[in-house]
């Protein structure tokens, strides 16, 4: 194997080569430099689902009087499922 290249690089290159590609600029004083700020804008569709997260927050999962009607109906022996639904419901729990 043969490796090419420009040969040693000076501590010099590169860090003006980092310099130049993060935009850091030397100040007026040896060793500090001046960082540009970052900036960070958020699309419409992300404010969008923030704002929906943050509604469902408040939002409880389980509703109470369903619940209840289910216990009743399994306690009187009312309460069918159909094998179809029972296995629609295995195979997307696993994916499929």
């Amino acid at each position: 194997m043969k490796i090419t290249g420009q040969g040693p690089v000076s501590w010099n290159q590169v860090r003006a080569a980092y310099q130049k590609g993060t935009g850091v600029k030397e100040s007026g004083r040896q060793g500090q430099t001046r960082r540009e700020e970052d900036i960070v804008q958020l699309s419409p569709e992300s404010r969008l689902i923030n704002d929906l997260k943050m509604r469902l927050a408040g939002v409880e999962d389980i509703r109470p009087a369903w619940v209840e009607a289910i216990r009743a109906a399994i306690a009187a022996g009312t309460y069918k499922v159909s094998l179809e639904d029972v296995a629609d419901a295995i195979l997307k729990e696993i994916g499929r």
